[in-house]
């Protein structure tokens, strides 16, 4: 099967070779990459998008920090203004639990593109966590406002119903999310917090379980799951869960 998999990474980089501005053929070979070993082995060509997929894929295997780096200095070689490239900083510095930082950036995305949705259920997460309420509350009403059968827009008022207490009214719009996009990750581990604050354990880890089919390098899902697992008291199966959390925070 690694065999297998090693022939396919190495078939997908003939893509980027031929056409290295084709950002979908980087995106699928991303997809593919488990860890950073086998990263390294790839092949790439020497062309700007190749630092962008590089940068990409650190994030997806939480190394934030060498993310931000290739970042910054495509920043400064003049895509300052790149509204993709912001979001990916701030995702990086959500991943590093640097909220304040994170914030900072969503809200510079926010005055360059007030219309832009993309991972603004990220953004949620962070007034979540922060606990500032008024401005849950105002991103849910703007986002709702530009367009309410959009994920994110649903993960946001999920959030905020969920900031609430109102854990039933939450799963409604994760449920909603998934409506719309039954892969769509932030909804499956979110509805898993959900069903955790509910008591209901066997829709949590039905949900966290989902989560990982869709993105098995994700650690929240693997975490959650063994948070579930230590209030059933199965501390073999809440350490399993837990030491693979691990593994995918350091993209080992």
């Amino acid at each position: 099967c690694s065999g297998q998999l090693f022939a396919i990474l190495r078939c997908l980089t003939i893509v980027p070779r031929a056409e290295p501005g084709h950002w979908g053929a980087w995106l699928e070979l991303s997809s593919l990459v488990t860890s950073r070993e086998r990263l390294a082995a790839l092949e790439l060509p020497d062309h700007w998008c190749r630092h962008v997929f590089l940068a990409h894929t650190y994030l997806e295997l939480q190394q934030n920090e060498q993310a931000v780096e290739i970042y910054f200095g495509l920043r400064r070689a003049g895509l300052a203004e790149s509204t993709y490239i912001m979001a990916q900083v701030a995702i990086a510095f959500h991943n590093m639990r640097q909220v304040d930082q994170a914030v900072t950036y969503f809200k510079e995305l926010g005055e360059v593109d007030p219309y832009r949705l993309d991972n603004l259920d990220t953004y949620s997460n962070l007034l979540y966590v922060k606990e500032q309420r008024v401005e849950l509350a105002h991103l849910a009403h703007r986002t709702n406002m530009i367009d309410k059968y959009r994920t994110e827009t649903c993960c946001v008022i999920g959030n905020y119903y969920s900031l609430r207490s109102q854990h039933e009214k939450a799963v409604v719009y994760f449920q909603r999310a998934l409506k719309l996009n039954p892969g769509y990750l932030s909804a499956l581990t979110l509805m898993g917090h959900e069903y955790m604050e509910m008591k209901n354990t066997h829709a949590a880890i039905q949900s966290y379980r989902q989560a990982i089919e869709v993105n098995r390098r994700d650690y929240r899902a693997w975490y959650g799951l063994g948070q579930t697992y230590e209030i059933l008291k199965m501390p073999f199966y809440c350490l399993y869960y837990y030491k693979q959390a691990q593994v995918k925070t350091t993209g080992a």
